[in-house]
């Protein structure tokens, strides 16, 4: 999904009046709250506030896995929003809607050009790969609970892999790790960290983890734990 714009990209009216260059001001990043995430996102980014009433929308089914699983619901929310925008960037929007139509050769399980239900690999809020987890490929992915259900499945079985494989990392890492697996993998992302790269080095866009948990942020700025 494309990133939400960032604070400061806007011409002030000076600039756009003489087309004379200001001095650049430093760009603002909200401070993390206790126990929280720092964030580059403006507390009322347009964009998020659409996702932010979407993700209202799933509160209770956040909050209920996120217990369930010992994660913090801002973090399920930072990976909804990266992954559909809450299901505002899929076709159709919502739950039900699918992402990735870019065409594949085939891999995985699959031996079709497309999926034989039809086009789009990424399916629901969290876009669980059809190729690569055999959940996409029954009905269930386009319930938003079990949706969601599945995708912390997902990064529980990460971390256990991390601490099976004696993969030392801080709480943070850790935390960093799982959501980067969740994207590229965890095999791909325990070679970046043993190679020395940067944890989101396998990662679409090499920003996976950091994304997700700069969006994060911005939903701990509106109340989500």
């Amino acid at each position: 999904m494309d990133r939400p714009g960032r604070r400061g990209s806007r011409l002030n009216w000076f600039q756009r009046l003489f087309g004379i260059e200001p001095k650049p001001q430093p760009e603002a990043v909200t401070p993390p709250q206790a126990g929280g995430f720092p964030t580059d996102l403006d507390f009322n980014n347009p964009t998020m506030l659409k996702q932010l009433h979407e993700a209202k929308k799933y509160q209770s089914l956040i909050e209920e896995l996120a217990r369930r699983y010992d994660f913090l619901p801002s973090v399920i929310c930072g990976m909804g929003s990266r992954e559909s925008h809450w299901g505002l960037g899929l076709t159709p929007p919502g739950p039900g809607g699918r992402g990735d139509f870019a065409q594949r050769r085939p891999r995985g399980e699959r031996r079709t050009p497309e999926p034989p239900d039809g086009g789009g690999y990424g399916r629901g809020l969290l876009q669980i790969d059809y190729d690569w987890h055999e959940f996409a490929r029954t009905g269930k992915w386009q319930y938003p609970k079990e949706n969601i259900n599945y995708g912390c499945i997902v990064l529980e079985k990460a971390k256990k892999f991390f601490q099976k494989k004696g993969v030392h990392l801080s709480d943070d890492q850790m935390l960093r790790a799982m959501i980067a697996a969740y994207n590229g993998g965890a095999t791909a992302t325990m070679n970046a960290i043993k190679a020395g790269q940067d944890i989101d080095a396998n990662t679409t866009g090499k920003d996976y983890s950091k994304d997700v948990l700069n969006r994060s942020g911005w939903f701990q700025l509106h109340g989500w734990r």
